[in-house]
């Protein structure tokens, strides 16, 4: 293998395990490294331990980089496990500037406090728009691509287009990190998913229900045929026999059963396949809130592509609300399920 192919393999090796959070120490005199590695990076890798050896030569252990092997499957396997990422940005939009007073007043319900709207003033503000594919596996599959939108600001799921078909957006440069958001949307989407899943769910649970009362039905006639004399020829009845063979079809009932659950148990998969970070200047809008004799200022955004006020997010819960309580001692937001819980 030539030194240009060589240096390439090692560049991609080094740049895939970095970009999953690896740690890579190789010397360029060197002909063989070391990565440390997180848990879901060695686990598909299948290492032992949170190490891997790097290596341009066989037969020394560890991921060997050569083209005849399965180095690139390798690596595109761990770039698959990760969402690719585009960074946009949208040209400054119409900024509502007044009457955010009746705005909030008509969005929001406060169910415990007193809001006062104060100052406001234009923010640039990133959106993560995040693509899911969900896969259902059972006795049958359901899969399904779908995506959402939060504001890194705030943390809250928000109404936002498909970036990606606004004609207006232009590529951004690459910019420090955003807030991270991923959890955030994996929990959303999670939700989502088996709320778009119910009538899947709904049908394998049917069918395992009828086939688990077949069995019942099945092994139940079996049962009763057991305390039945035979008609061939007389016998005296057998208690041990008789016990014997009741056990024996009620065992194998249990068995037909568990594997009947087995074969119904649903296998749920959530995988991020892509993230569009879009810079948005929005309308940074501050709200100050008196609960009780607590006092806490709070901050929403008005969002110029859907003209209109962005939720808050429950403490709680960490979803977006629009009937908002607050909390006693910090004033912190709280949905009306999560305040009626406290």
């Amino acid at each position: 293998m030539n030194g240009g192919i060589a240096a390439d393999m090692r560049a991609l090796a080094i740049g895939v395990l970095e970009r999953r959070g690896g740690l890579v120490e190789w010397s360029e005199r060197e002909s063989a490294g070391v990565a440390i590695l997180d848990g879901p990076t060695a686990e598909l890798l299948g290492t032992a331990g949170d190490t891997v050896r790097l290596s341009e030569q066989p037969g020394e252990g560890g991921l060997y980089l050569n083209l005849a092997g399965d180095f690139l499957e390798t690596m595109q396997r761990l770039l698959d496990s990760q969402p690719r990422v585009a960074r946009l940005r949208l040209p400054e939009a119409y900024l509502k500037s007044q009457g955010f007073d009746e705005a909030v007043a008509r969005s929001f319900k406060w169910l415990n406090a007193k809001v006062a709207v104060g100052a406001s003033e234009p923010r640039a503000v990133e959106y993560h728009t995040w693509w899911f594919r969900a896969l259902l596996a059972s006795d049958d599959r359901w899969e399904a691509c779908f995506y959402l939108t939060v504001n890194a600001a705030s943390g809250a799921e928000v109404e936002f287009p498909d970036p990606l078909a606004l004609w207006e957006v232009q590529p951004a440069p690459a910019a420090a990190d955003a807030p991270e958001t991923l959890d955030i949307a994996a929990d959303l989407a999670q939700a989502r998913a088996m709320q778009a899943a119910g009538e899947f769910l709904a049908r394998m649970d049917a069918r395992l229900e009828r086939d688990r009362r077949r069995l019942k039905e099945y092994y139940g006639a079996l049962l009763r045929q057991s305390d039945q004399p035979s008609h061939r020829r007389y016998e005296p009845p057998d208690p041990d026999k008789a016990a014997a063979k009741k056990r024996a079809v009620q065992l194998e009932l249990r068995r037909k059963l568990e594997e009947l659950d087995a074969r119904f148990a649903v296998r749920a998969t959530l995988r991020p396949v892509a993230l569009v970070r879009t810079e948005v200047m929005t309308r940074m809008l501050s709200i100050v809130v008196q609960r009780k004799q607590a006092r806490r200022q709070h901050t929403l955004y008005w969002n110029p592509l859907v003209k209109q006020l962005e939720p808050l997010v429950c403490s709680c819960c960490h979803r977006a609300t629009w009937s908002v309580a607050f909390t006693n001692d910090d004033v912190a937001p709280q949905c009306a399920a999560c305040a009626g819980r406290v």
